[in-house]
C-alpha cells in the first residue's frame, strides 16, 4: 500500500531536484496525491515528458529503492519526519525528500548555524581565513555547513573538524558518487562527525548543473552565508544570492582589488547583496542575540 512517504520516495527517484512544477504540485496537493494521479494517466497531459514520467513510476520498485538506500548506509527524510528542516519551507522548491548520513541529530541544531562557501581554486589568503573561521564557528557553537567541494570548502569542513566541531556537507550527487573523489577522506571523517545530505538516489553522479541547485540548500540550512573568496560569477555568489532571497543574512570578506577572487566578494558588498565581515565577531552579532551567546 502506497502511502505519503513512499509516494515521496517514488517521487524522489523519478523527478529532478529544484523543479518548479512538481515541487508546487506536490506542495499543494501531497505526494500521494501526485503520485496517483501521474499513473491514473488523465492528469498532466501538457506537460513535457509526462508519458516517460509516468512509465519511469510505474516501473520503480519501493523494494529496490529502499535497498539501494539500505546498502548506501543512508537514510530518506520527508517533510513529515520529525527531524525535517523546516527552513527548507522557506525555498521556492522544497525538496521532494533528502537522504542523509552520518549523524542524524545534527539536523535539530541547525538553528546554529552558518554556511561558509567560495571558490574552488583560491589564494593561501582565502584558505586561511576559511580555516580559521570554521574554528570560530565551532568554538561558538555552531554548525558549519558547507559544500565539500575543493578550496573554500574543503578548509571549512577541514576547520570545522580541526576544532572538534560538527559539519554539514551537502552534495550535488549521490552518497555513492562523492565528488570530488579526492576529498573522500574528508567525506569519511564527516560522516564520523557531521552529516552528509543529498537531494538524489545514492547511484546519482554530479552534473554541473546539480551544483547551482544543491546550492539553495546550503543557503536555507543555515541561519548565515559566509563568502571568503569568489570569483565575480560563481557558484557561490549564486549562493549567496539564495541566501538574500529568502531572507538569510550574507557575508562577505573584502579582499585586495588587484585579485579576481575578490571580485565576487565584492560585487555582493557593492549591490548590497552582502554586509562586509572583517571579523567573526561582527557575524555572530548578527546572527546570534547577544544574550544567548
Amino acid at each position: 500500500m502506497i502511502n505519503e512517504e513512499l509516494a515521496r520516495l517514488i517521487l524522489f527517484a523519478n523527478i529532478e531536484p529544484a523543479d518548479n512544477y512538481w515541487s508546487y504540485e506536490i506542495c499543494q496537493r501531497g505526494a500521494l496525491d501526485v503520485y496517483q494521479r501521474i499513473i491514473a494517466g488523465n492528469h498532466y497531459l501538457k506537460q513535457q515528458n509526462i508519458i516517460k514520467l509516468q512509465q519511469s513510476i510505474t516501473e520503480t520498485s519501493i523494494e529496490q529503492l529502499q535497498l539501494e538506500i539500505s546498502k548506501s548506509g543512508s537514510e530518506f527524510i520527508t517533510p513529515t519526519s520529525n527531524d525535517w528542516p523546516i527552513a527548507l519551507a522557506d525555498l521556492a522548491t522544497v525538496p521532494i525528500g533528502l537522504l542523509i548520513k552520518g549523524d542524524r541529530t545534527l539536523l535539530s541544531k541547525l538553528d546554529r548555524s552558518i554556511s561558509i562557501v567560495g571558490s574552488r581554486k583560491p589564494t593561501n589568503y582565502g584558505l586561511q581565513l576559511s580555516h580559521i573561521l570554521a574554528k570560530q564557528s565551532v568554538e561558538a557553537g555552531l554548525l558549519v555547513v558547507s559544500g565539500g567541494a575543493y578550496g573554500i570548502d574543503t578548509a571549512a569542513h577541514q576547520g570545522a573538524l580541526s576544532a572538534n566541531g560538527k559539519t554539514i556537507c551537502v552534495l550535488a550527487g549521490g552518497v555513492n558518487k562523492l565528488y570530488p573523489a579526492d576529498n573522500r577522506e574528508l567525506f569519511s571523517k564527516i560522516i564520523k562527525n557531521g552529516l552528509l545530505i543529498s537531494e538524489v538516489m545514492p547511484h546519482v553522479s554530479s552534473q554541473p548543473y546539480r551544483f547551482l541547485i544543491r546550492n539553495r540548500l546550503i543557503a536555507a540550512l543555515a541561519k548565515a552565508t559566509v563568502v571568503v573568496e569568489a570569483e565575480f560569477v560563481s557558484g557561490s555568489i549564486r549562493t549567496a544570492r539564495d541566501a538574500a532571497e529568502i531572507f538569510r543574512p550574507v557575508f562577505a570578506i573584502p579582499g585586495a582589488v588587484t585579485s579576481p577572487l575578490s571580485e565576487g566578494c565584492h560585487r555582493l558588498i557593492a549591490e548590497r547583496v552582502a554586509d562586509i565581515a572583517t571579523s567573526f565577531n561582527e557575524i555572530l552579532e548578527v546572527i546570534t542575540p547577544l544574550q544567548i551567546r
